[in-house]
Parts: structure tokens; C-alpha cells; sequence
């Protein structure tokens, strides 16, 4: 017959160690500690990947396109520059193409002169300039006109596959959407 025991006291029978246990979570269900697992966390940096690939691709062409805009910015100022200083100083003035680089010749007394600096146009924009047309100079008269421009000169800027196209008329006038 068992002893009979007074409330609140265990029997000799029943260990502590089994009471805790039963009383505490087992490992199985025990809560989960804060933070995330490997496989969680391996996922969120391949999703992060694909994503930071995506973007740059995208901004990587938005630059290339920015560049190549800018470069054709640049040919129109020099040849703007050009039709301005041979209306201004009432001589003949060119711009002149030499590989990629661009600079400004003016008529000193029948001896050209270079005036103000000369641009590289793929070292400071990557870009590469042609000239389709044939003609690496465009001369303008002290009016203002070009001059000897049987085929239309044209000036193509190019970085990459994208290309814009510069075109100057008989009058002077400088173009940069349509080319006749």
C-alpha cells in the first residue's frame, strides 16, 4: 500500500527530473531563436543578385545613351562654334575632323590657324566619330554658308550600337534628327 504524502511534496518514486521535463518544451517544439536560416538567407542574396543585375543592366544603357547624347552635344556646339566665328570675324573658318579629335582652323592671312582647343572625343565621352559623307572638314564663309558641300557633310557619333547623325546643309544650318 503506498505511503500516503503530504500535499505538495513529491513521492520518493517520481523523480524531479521527470516533473521539469515534462513541464518544459520539448526540443522539438522548442521556440524558435530570432534570426533567419541559412537557406532563408541564401535565397534573399539570390533574389537580391537578380535584381542588382536587372538595375544595372538598365543603367548601364541609360549612361551609355546620356554619353553618346552629350558627344553629339558637343560636335553641334564646335560646329555652331565654327559657322559663329567665321560670321563674327568676317573670314573663313573650319571645323576639322582628325580621327576622333575636333578642332576649330580659322583664316589668318591665308594661313590657317588653330582657334581654341581641340576636343577628344573618345577619350572624354568614349565615342567614336565618323564621317560617312567623306569629308573630315566642313568650311564655312564669312557668311555664314558651307562651302563645297556637294554631298551633304555628315558627322556620325557612335558608342556601342547606338549612333547619331549631324548633318550641315548648303546654308550653314546644322541638323541633328533628319539628314537630306
Amino acid at each position: 500500500m503506498p505511503l500516503a504524502h503530504a500535499p505538495g511534496r513529491q513521492h520518493r518514486s517520481q523523480p524531479l527530473f521527470q516533473e521539469a521535463f515534462v513541464l518544459n518544451l520539448s526540443i522539438s517544439r522548442r521556440p524558435r531563436i530570432a534570426g533567419f536560416t541559412f537557406i532563408e538567407m541564401l535565397l534573399v542574396f539570390v533574389i537580391m543578385g537578380i535584381m542588382l543585375s536587372i538595375t544595372v543592366k538598365s543603367v548601364r544603357g541609360t549612361w551609355v545613351a546620356s554619353s553618346r547624347r552629350s558627344a553629339s552635344r558637343e560636335v553641334t556646339s564646335y560646329l555652331f562654334r565654327a559657322r559663329a566665328i567665321a560670321i563674327q570675324q568676317s573670314r573663313t573658318a573650319w571645323l576639322v575632323r582628325s580621327g576622333n579629335v575636333l578642332k576649330i582652323m580659322v583664316d589668318s592671312s591665308g594661313t590657317p590657324v588653330r582657334l581654341g582647343t581641340q576636343i577628344d572625343m573618345s577619350a572624354r565621352y568614349g565615342a567614336t566619330l565618323g564621317a560617312p559623307s567623306g569629308k573630315d572638314t566642313v568650311q564655312f564663309d564669312p557668311r555664314g554658308f558651307a562651302v563645297y558641300v556637294a554631298p551633304a557633310p555628315k558627322f556620325t557619333v557612335q558608342i556601342g550600337a547606338a549612333t547619331d547623325t549631324l548633318c550641315i546643309t548648303g546654308l550653314g544650318r546644322i541638323t541633328t534628327r533628319s539628314c537630306p
